[in-house]
């Protein structure tokens, strides 16, 4: 079949399967843009969509489908749809969107040179496309996946932190001797506060004994007035 002829059915039934997607530039040059299926999460959740699309620029060159068609790919951003979640300060935010960056286009490019070497002689645009939206959709799997991994190692860190304030440290002979030793010197600084002994505690100071006539410095007066008085007993008057 003339390549010509080849082509020109190609874009016919590429204009039936993305009647909406695909524009005609000119007989040679048209993109196809494709909308990009969010990930999901590991429980088979649905996750928010960054309404990411693949925009897919196609040129025939001259001998096409013998030799390979120029490609060329670019991200779409649309209109992104969130829910809100509680973070319990002023009441939302949004949890951060996974979506393709300029490094994973190039992977993208790769994978849309590699498809077209393998269908050489025959027309694949239609193969092309579909393998770059696989590619690009696993592409975004597996950042979900890594930011799941992520997010579980970070759960299983700030748990075992907790578990660790109520172990403590295990016992062994080395550390049990050190408490032993610590603990005996403590407890030798408190007798040294308080005294060396009870008998020390008792024994009373040098004001109590002054206060308390202990050293025989003075007499009570009630003392004096006893002896006056036993005098007087022993008068004998006649």
């Amino acid at each position: 079949m003339d390549p010509e002829e080849e082509r020109a059915q190609e874009l016919e039934l590429l204009h039936s399967m993305y009647p909406d997607e695909m524009t005609v530039l000119s007989p040679t040059v048209f993109t196809i843009l494709t909308r990009l299926e969010p990930p999901t999460s590991s429980s088979g959740g649905t996750l928010k969509s960054g309404n990411q699309s693949l925009l897919v620029r196609v040129e025939y060159t001259e001998n096409y489908p013998e030799t390979a068609p120029v490609i060329e790919l670019s991200l779409e951003q649309g209109a992104v749809e969130t829910d809100d979640t509680e973070d319990g300060s002023d009441g939302k935010v949004f949890e951060e969107l996974i979506v393709l960056d300029n490094s994973d286009l190039g992977t993208l490019n790769e994978k849309a040179r590699q498809e077209a070497a393998d269908n050489l002689g025959f027309p694949s645009v239609f193969a092309i496309m579909s393998s770059l939206k696989d590619q690009a959709e696993s592409i975004l799997q597996e950042k979900q996946a890594e930011r799941e991994r992520q997010q579980e190692a970070k759960i299983r860190e700030e748990e075992e932190k907790e578990q660790a304030k109520f172990r403590g440290t295990l016992v062994n002979r080395e550390n049990f001797f050190d408490w032993r030793r610590k603990f005996k010197a403590e407890m030798a600084a408190l007798v040294n506060k308080d005294g060396k002994d009870e008998e020390t505690k008792k024994r009373p100071t040098g004001r109590e004994i002054f206060e308390n006539g202990l050293d025989g410095s003075r007499h009570s007066d009630e003392d004096e007035d006893e002896s006056l008085q036993q005098g007087v007993k022993n008068v004998n008057i006649s």
